[in-house]
């Protein structure tokens, strides 16, 4: 039966929670500042009653002054610390001060400043009087001649007795392969970081050489990287297509047995008998899981994987100064080829990873709390489901989908019905979300029910030891650290395997997703879950519920702490992710092709890593917004000069064009006149579809009712009739074919008009031309007419006069008529002669 926390033990529980205060004489020194002393080796990390306990390391002088008769010495208590709080204070320096004395080591020689000497403790354990297993505080201080302390280190140590009985506890390991976001687009990054944690001495391949728990070879060596990894081929290729690439890829990977088929006799071809593996089967067996070392569950973000593959895959581009971005409206950008560290470190992370569990993270780690907080839902999602693509194409397998990383192992009700909707059975949690019951003084065991979303079935929580967690985030790149750190990984892990809590108890190991150790440290932590006594290593895999009649109740139910909505992305800046979103979603309306080019982009945009980098989130998202508008840019008409009409109507050509590079496009084009009583537009081909790099020439009919100038407006938009960007063409158009129109009309008339005319002009002038002859007959006087003929011809005369004047009379009335317009509807004709009877 458990017994009641007291006040002390409540308060350790708490301080457990959160990653232990680092101690004065382990945090970082400053640059080119020693430390006055060092512990560079304790050994045997754990003693027993036959042990010899020796310590080593550096007394530095850090003052102005030379010093001298400086001693090393050795305090400790006999007593064990009784809760593990009690190492987070002592090791702050603010517990007790143990006050037995060990050995010490006098260094006589001068040192003068800056000037170093080195030490050794040693004594058997059975000197030291300790009582029996339990971890024991450890004091390493340097005083001088006047009993001044010149330098301490307060550290930790275990100690098994005998060595008979000792507790145990199982620890199972999950090793973070995370990275924050690297890129804004999808060929710029932020920086050369992720290029150098993936070289030799980088961070992502440290930790990829110390989970391998092989050897890990980061030469490039002859191979034909790109062509190996597949990176010649479509980087986009589909969700089906990538599993059957993975499936039949002649991958340096073994597989489950021997690829032979069985000979008739029972064996392969080589004589060995079916199910018998060779023993080269074997070798490539143990290779690919890492040997018979510790087991470790991967923790990946696909968003980290994602971004090394880019890098390896072909040239990109790197802003010189990503935190100027918002304030440059052209940032600095190197161009960088295809990176070869980025390619042998897939090469050797498809080797190692194939041999154990991946759990993926959603992709960039997206914070889905403030994501279905803000009704982005769809964006939620769809960072789980490209979370698991990302992993498939990255590493050609795929992630364990029954497990589950939200976030800072936290989740609310709405991100634990997510999980649980996209198959999620395994969640891997903090203690923030299942905390210990206020009662429990002990360490409670890592597995733990979890009802379901739908409280129809039951999950299993993993939840990681805080801390542990802590442990191993304690700094060890300085001189020393790393062996305190390992001291105090010991320490911690026996004080949880000492407690009195039953057996069959399982922590989990979970450093956070920037941890950076020592490759000292990180292998030195594997090294001792194998062979720590207290400690058995176990895979995450094989941790169950136990069954339901053993299990005790020393958990909370699920939690989402005060302090973590505070901390999500908050609602101001999703807004202006939303906002690039919309042009994204423009920019995809216009594809041919059902292609999210930018997807990727806006899950990185929406990254928990930027809770506490806004300067660097703003500037990625501009570097993303300024990429869409340019690619939307692309897809433009190209203005032309004026267009000039010669007749009443016509027909342009409107060019349009399409530079993106991958994409085809289907665009609506608009074309409007400014005056349409001036000038009309015809029909034309509305919507087409572009190659890509292509162009395309749309001829549009118009039509000028008056003469002059008017302005065509050219744009392009999409399904919906939303302006794909802000261009709009105006094209001038200058009508004059109305002007020769009428000139010519005007002549036709006036032709008509002649012809008209003409004959009526040549009956007046002949008949002037008659008068005038007749008025100079009469002029000549009739006696002389009458002196030259006789009484017939005088007759003659008189009837010819009279015949004129009724010609002319007759000639005036009809040209009076046609003065006046009237035109005589008849005209009488001489009736014919009859022959008669």
């Amino acid at each position: 039966m458990r017994r009641i926390a007291s006040v002390p033990a409540a308060m350790a529980v708490a301080a457990a929670l959160l990653p232990f205060p680092a101690p004065p004489a382990s945090a970082e020194p400053d640059e080119g500042q020693a430390e006055p002393l060092v512990v560079e080796q304790i050994t045997p990390e754990a003693i027993d009653e036959d042990s010899t306990l020796k310590v080593s390391g550096e007394v530095t002088n850090t003052t102005s002054e030379s010093i001298s008769d400086v001693t090393v010495r050795m305090r400790y208590s006999r007593h064990p610390f009784t809760s593990r709080d009690e190492l987070d204070e002592f090791a702050s320096g603010d517990g007790w001060q143990p006050s037995a004395s060990g050995p010490d080591d006098r260094i006589t020689a001068e040192l003068p400043p800056g000037t170093r000497q080195s030490y050794t403790l040693s004594v058997p354990a059975e000197d030291l009087g300790l009582e029996s297993y339990g971890v024991y505080p450890l004091v390493v201080e340097a005083v001088d001649a006047d009993g001044a302390v010149v330098g301490a280190q307060y550290t930790f140590l275990p100690y098994t007795g005998n060595g008979k009985d000792v507790p145990s506890v199982d620890i199972a390991w999950v090793w973070p392969l995370m990275e924050s976001p690297q890129r804004a687009d999808d060929g710029t990054f932020l920086g050369g970081g992720l290029e150098d944690a993936v070289s030799e001495e980088g961070r992502l391949a440290r930790l990829l050489a110390a989970g391998a728990g092989a050897e890990v070879s980061f030469e490039p060596g002859e191979e034909d990287l790109v062509e190996l990894l597949g990176l010649d081929e479509d980087p986009e290729a589909t969700g089906e297509e990538e599993s059957a690439a993975a499936e039949e890829s002649a991958s340096p990977l073994p597989s489950d047995g021997p690829s032979e088929a069985p000979s008739e006799d029972g064996g392969d071809e080589e004589g060995e008998e079916t199910g018998e593996p060779s023993d080269e089967a074997e070798k490539k067996d143990s290779e690919a899981s890492g040997g018979e070392g510790v087991p470790v569950t991967w923790a990946v973000d696909p968003g980290t994987l994602d971004d090394i593959l880019r890098m390896a895959s072909e040239e990109y581009e790197v802003v010189d100064d990503a935190l100027a971005v918002p304030a440059e409206s052209e940032p600095s950008r190197e161009e960088r080829e295809a990176s070869v560290a980025a390619q042998v470190w897939l090469r050797e992370a498809r080797r190692v990873l194939a041999g154990d569990t991946v759990v993926a993270a959603p992709y960039a780690n997206a914070d889905l709390a403030a994501l279905l907080r803000n009704d982005m839902g769809g964006d939620a999602e769809a960072a789980v489901r490209i979370g698991r693509e990302a992993v498939l194409r990255a590493l050609e397998l795929e992630a364990d989908e029954s497990y589950a990383l939200p976030p800072g192992g936290l989740m609310d009700q709405n991100v634990h019905g997510l999980l649980s909707e996209s198959g999620a059975t395994r969640f891997l949690l903090s203690e923030g979300s299942l905390p210990a019951v206020s009662w429990l003084s002990t360490t409670p065991t890592a597995q733990a029910p979890l009802p379901s979303a739908d409280g129809e079935s039951e999950a299993l929580a993993l939840v990681a030891d805080a801390g542990i967690s802590g442990v191993l985030s304690a700094p060890t790149r300085g001189a020393g650290q790393t062996e305190l750190a390992l001291q105090r990984f010991a320490a911690e892990t026996a004080m949880i395997a000492g407690e009195n809590a039953g057996d069959d108890r399982v922590v989990v190991a979970l450093p956070d997703s920037g941890w950076d150790p020592s490759p000292e440290f990180a292998s030195g932590v594997l090294e001792s879950s194998e062979e720590l006594p207290w400690l058995s290593a176990t895979s995450l895999d094989d941790v169950e519920l136990p069954a339901e009649e053993d299990r005790e109740n020393t958990r909370r139910r699920l939690t989402y702490p005060d302090g973590a909505r505070g901390e999500e992305l908050s609602s101001t800046y999703l807004a202006l992710v939303e906002d690039v979103g919309r042009d994204v979603r423009l920019f995809n309306s216009i594809l041919v092709d059902d292609d999210d080019p930018f997807r990727r982009a806006l899950l990185r945009l929406e990254t928990a890593y930027w809770r506490e980098e806004e300067v660097l989130a703003g500037a990625a998202r501009s570097l993303v917004s300024d990429e869409v508008e340019a690619r939307l840019s692309d897809v433009r008409v190209i203005p032309a000069d004026e267009i000039t009409l010669v007749s009443r109507e016509g027909t342009t050509g409107i060019l349009v064009a399409n530079d993106l590079e991958d994409e085809a496009v289907f665009v609506h084009l608009s074309v409007f006149s400014e005056n349409s009583g001036r000038l009309s537009i015809g029909d034309y081909n509305v919507t087409f579809e572009i190659e890509p790099g292509a162009k395309t020439t749309v001829y549009v009919p118009l039509s000028a009712r008056i003469n002059g100038r008017t302005v065509v407006h050219a744009s392009l938009h999409n399904a919906d009739g939303e302006p794909i960007n802000a261009q709009t063409v105006q094209i001038p158009v200058n009508a004059t074919g109305l002007g020769t129109q009428a000139l010519l009309i005007s002549g036709v008339g006036a032709l008509i008009l002649i012809a008209a005319l003409a004959p009526r002009a040549l009956r007046k002038w002949v008949r002037r031309k008659r008068g005038e002859a007749i008025l100079e007959a009469e002029a000549a006087g009739p006696s002389e007419a009458a002196e030259d003929t006789g009484p017939a011809e005088d007759a003659g005369a008189s009837e010819a006069a009279g015949n004129t004047e009724a010609a002319e009379t007759a000639g005036a009335a009809e040209d009076t008529a046609e003065d006046d317009g009237d035109v005589p509807a008849t005209t009488a004709e001489p009736e014919p002669k009859g022959t008669g009877k």
